[in-house]
């Protein structure tokens, strides 16, 4: 019953933010962990990538783990309050840093823009 209550809060929870987002753009991060870094990649996410994004403004809106196929094994999901802060965001020092960062945890990284859709998208 517990897991049930903090699913449906946390529904709620991203209901309410995507309500009061201008949502046109998601930014798609997958990737790789390479395996001997497994642990530092979790604390850096964690510790450091995850806080270092929401300070620029670029809201975490979900992350998925693959665990069959050949996909990347996550996907980062990031949305912004406007197009105008998810552009100001990727051309900036903090985020240039912050992708280079986590390059060294991963590989077959990729990034894109895309439109917004509510729900999943690859």
């Amino acid at each position: 019953m517990k897991t049930l209550l903090r699913e449906t809060a946390g529904r709620a929870i991203m209901q309410k933010t995507y309500a009061r987002l201008d949502l046109r753009r998601k930014l798609l991060l997958s990737f790789n962990i390479i395996p001997e870094h497994q642990e530092e990649y979790l604390n850096f996410m964690v510790n450091v990538f995850v806080p270092t994004l929401q300070r620029i403004g670029l809201v975490n809106a979900g992350v998925w783990h693959t665990a069959y196929g050949d996909y990347p094994a996550r996907l980062i999901v990031f949305v912004a309050e406007d197009q105008e802060t998810m552009e100001q965001a990727l051309v900036s020092k903090t985020w240039k840093d912050a992708e280079v960062k986590l390059e060294r945890y991963v590989r077959d990284y990729t990034r894109r823009v895309v439109a917004f859709q509510p729900g999943f998208q690859f």
